[in-house]
């Protein structure tokens, strides 16, 4: 007969409890996903059967590189955002609505266990946390279609903050974060791509990349302020990756990049997105002032003279767009919209109409006098984000949701200074990343953006300006604690020096 386990001390007895509740723990998990495979095959559902299986080498690597589910979405998801058959609709779920939450899980399953300490959250998480629990309630009092508004609100809310919390909390270093060099390069060229295409030979691409309608670019992002925002963060980003190299190759590449961003920008023919191009432009010029004014010298004229030969087709759609009769109406049609918004706000100041109860109630409060002024009586969509939420959501919805953002700006005007000036991971990246921010609130107030991609980029740019700040506090308060040292010392030598 085996002799009993015997503990030199009491905290040896706890360690051994500990490991036996992990590992009931992973072959509870274990049991039930096996279960949940076999009534899977048994009832002809091999398809979620499969992504059972599959999720288990997955969660192996998601274990080691929880960033890979990040760079995963970025790649993917611009393409499964139009569903037209059952297979690209699993495929989104897999992705999309499956990926995210299961890295989170495989993130925090170990500091459960107490097998890992995970950053700590703080206020800007409070409150995505509260406005997350706001909005469920508010669905499921206000919103008479509860399960689909509920959907909807997952995949644009839940999933983009759970993307903020994946970078948040995996922590990724500056050679993770390099991984995004090949991801934002593929994604500028295959929108640009098809961008371009669209313009000079659009039957050769699907007709849901085309918007044949408006004669606006937006590439495989279903709207333009979307297509724009996306080429914002992945051209600028690229840019910065080409300047950090000692490399002229490198360096040129950068530019042409940077160059090609600004062209699809330009006939993205939305006067929202050339605003957000020309400030983000100012942004990226006070970090790279000698490269961009050089750029300036040579790209202006050398493009005028390419556009009057060859581009004068898009400069005079440019033209209508900026100044015409179409184009003055399409901005008086938004008035309307606007002072309904305004209505809603003040009848339910602080709480509002319910999460996605705007187009329900919005016509209620459209004033008559508008409507006239705008030429027509039609019920328009909203054109502005910020004021959707204020109207469903009311004040209380509008303040947690930029809560995270008008946190981590307060903490970037605060340390910038102290902020290494170069290098990869200076604070230039941390520039970008709020130019990238920039546009989304630029493009977010001439349009109620509702793109799972531009929702999901905006959270994710959040996350990698929370990820910096986190990593550069830390360096400091390491470099205090140095330092207090270092002069601990030093007064103790000459205690003894003097002794």
């Amino acid at each position: 007969m085996e002799p009993a386990r015997k503990f030199s001390s009491p905290f040896d007895k706890a360690k051994h409890i500990h490991l036996d509740s992990r590992a009931l723990v992973v072959g509870f998990i274990t049991i039930m996903l096996g279960l949940f495979s076999a009534k899977m095959i048994v009832s002809d559902k091999w398809q979620y059967a499969a992504v059972v299986i599959f999720s288990i080498p997955a969660i192996l690597v998601l274990q080691r590189y929880p960033f890979l589910s990040i760079l995963i979405w970025l790649v993917c998801t611009p393409f499964l955002l139009h569903t037209t058959s059952a297979t690209t609709r699993q495929v989104y779920w897999v992705i999309h609505r499956f990926l995210p939450v299961l890295t989170l899980g495989v993130i925090l399953l170990p500091s459960i266990l107490g097998n890992k300490t995970l950053p700590k959250l703080g206020f800007p998480e409070y409150a995505m946390l509260c406005y997350a629990v706001v909005s469920l309630c508010s669905i499921l009092l206000l919103n008479p279609v509860t399960q689909s508004t509920f959907y909807l609100f997952y995949d644009r809310v839940i999933i983009p903050m759970v993307l903020y919390l994946i970078v948040r909390l995996s922590s990724p270093d500056e050679q993770m974060i390099r991984w995004l060099i090949p991801v934002t390069f593929f994604i500028v060229i295959s929108q640009s791509s098809i961008g371009v295409i669209s313009w000079f030979s659009p039957r050769a691409l699907p007709a849901k990349w085309v918007d044949y309608e408006n004669h606006r670019t937006i590439g495989t992002l279903i709207n333009t302020n979307t297509y724009v925002t996306t080429l914002i963060l992945a051209g600028f980003l690229l840019f910065h990756f080409g300047m950090q190299s000692s490399s002229k190759q490198i360096q040129l590449g950068a530019i042409g990049i940077l160059l090609l961003t600004l062209y699809c920008i330009f006939i993205s023919f939305s006067r929202a997105g050339w605003l957000a191009g020309v400030l983000t432009m100012i942004g990226l010029t006070t970090i790279y002032p000698k490269s961009i004014l050089k750029l300036g010298l040579i790209a202006v004229p050398t493009f005028l003279i390419i556009g009057v030969f060859f581009l004068q087709n898009q400069l005079a759609w440019a033209a209508q767009r900026f100044k015409s009769g179409d184009s003055e109406q399409s901005a008086l049609s938004r008035l309307p919209v606007y002072a309904a918004a305004v209505g809603m706000f003040q009848e339910k100041p602080f709480f509002g109409w319910g999460y996605g109860n705007f187009d329900r109630y919005d016509r209620q409060f459209q004033s008559s006098s508008l409507a006239n002024l705008s030429g027509d009586n039609k019920d328009h969509a909203s054109h502005n984000f910020f004021l959707s939420i204020l109207a469903e959501q009311g004040l209380i919805g509008i303040l947690l949701y930029l809560m995270p953002v008008l946190y981590w700006l307060r903490m970037t005007f605060k340390h910038f200074s102290k902020l290494p000036r170069e290098k990869f991971w200076g604070r230039k990246i941390l520039v970008v990343l709020w130019m990238s921010i920039l546009s989304h609130i630029i493009v977010y107030n001439f349009a109620n953006m509702r793109v799972i991609f531009g929702l999901g980029a905006w959270w994710l740019t959040l996350g990698l300006i929370s990820r910096y700040m986190d990593a550069h506090q830390s360096f400091y308060v390491q470099e205090l604690i140095e330092t207090v040292n270092s002069q601990q010392l030093r007064l103790m030598s000459t205690e003894r020096e003097q002794a």
